[in-house]
């Protein structure tokens, strides 16, 4: 591990509870290290008194802690994220803002201690807080200079799927929620889908030119992907000069209709995981967000090797 510091952000929807837990423990224990922040998607506005209570009980400040959207980490001048861990389950499921940088996620759901009310709140809230100080010391004592990007992503997994971990956490397979929209007549698509497949993951296959995703997906893809419509569309073998999608002056709306109205315009392979989505051109960007990692060696179509006989990315 290098001198500099990581940043850290621990999500859930109410940003209330669990993820003020998780923020306060990792700046504790990261001594200096990681520097922990936490927000949610739908923030109720205040902590949760009873996380205040049992933070500043074993000795942690809770003096500038606040419940608050992930929108004030999504813009200019937010810190940049190294790791992202979603502490409860609705937050795993939801729409996350693009975050710069595409950090390493991890979902280590527990379950909700403000759930439990009168005299057994005290006890869940500590008990959240050793499901968490577990979670953390296990992830503060990876040797990350050894490790790969995709070793780093399994063992965050393992992780979340310790004590304590709540129903979605604990079942999580690594071909749960991974889909390919795959086109079988591309090479790049087919190499996309056969590294998926080497990493021991069943994805979804969906053959958009089949059954095209409807306008509500495809932008919302297009946005989790980070990209614009404009740089979503293929121009190769297509409609694209035809329709005279060159103009620049066009607008994203009218990119869209287009791409809805002839799937054959949308660049492939967009491939969706627990940990982010991409257009997997070149096609080994896949192996950026399978959560497991490759079981041998892979050589695309065209003889370039790009995964060791070890399962390690080629550089």
């Amino acid at each position: 591990m290098t001198d500099r510091i990581y940043n850290v952000l621990f999500l859930c929807t109410g940003n209330s509870a669990r993820s003020i837990l998780g923020e306060g423990l990792m700046n504790k224990l990261g001594e200096g290290r990681f520097r922990a922040y936490s927000a949610g998607s739908q923030p109720k506005g205040t902590v949760h008194p009873m996380a205040i209570s049992v933070l500043n009980g074993i000795g942690i400040d809770t003096t500038d802690m606040r419940s608050k959207s992930w929108d004030e980490f999504a813009g200019a001048g937010a810190p940049q994220f190294d790791f992202i861990f979603t502490v409860c389950d609705n937050a795993a499921g939801e729409t996350c803002p693009v975050w710069i940088g595409h950090p390493t996620s991890a979902h280590w759901g527990i379950e909700d201690p403000a759930a439990v009310e009168g005299e057994g709140q005290r006890d869940a809230f500590i008990r959240a807080i050793h499901y968490l100080r577990n979670r953390i010391s296990l992830f503060l004592a990876l040797p990350f200079d050894s490790l790969d990007d995709m070793a780093v992503r399994r063992k965050l997994r393992e992780i979340g799927q310790g004590e304590g971990a709540s129903v979605q956490a604990s079942a999580e397979t690594p071909g749960e929620g991974i889909t390919i929209y795959h086109n079988p007549d591309c090479g790049t698509s087919r190499n996309t889908l056969a590294m998926i497949r080497n990493a021991g993951i069943d994805p979804e296959v969906i053959e958009y030119l089949k059954n095209p995703p409807s306008r509500e997906t495809l932008v919302d893809l297009i946005d989790r992907a980070g990209l614009t419509p404009r740089a979503l569309l293929r121009e190769k073998g297509t409609p694209y000069a035809d329709l005279g999608l060159g103009d620049e002056s066009l607008s994203d709306d009218v990119l869209v209709d287009a791409m809805m109205a002839h799937p054959i315009l949308i660049n492939r392979p967009l491939v969706v995981t627990p940990l982010g989505v991409r257009l997997c051109r070149p096609s080994e960007v896949v192996l950026d967000i399978l959560p497991s990692e490759q079981r041998g060696a892979f050589t695309k179509e065209d003889g370039e090797r790009v995964v060791d006989d070890a399962g390690r990315k080629v550089n």
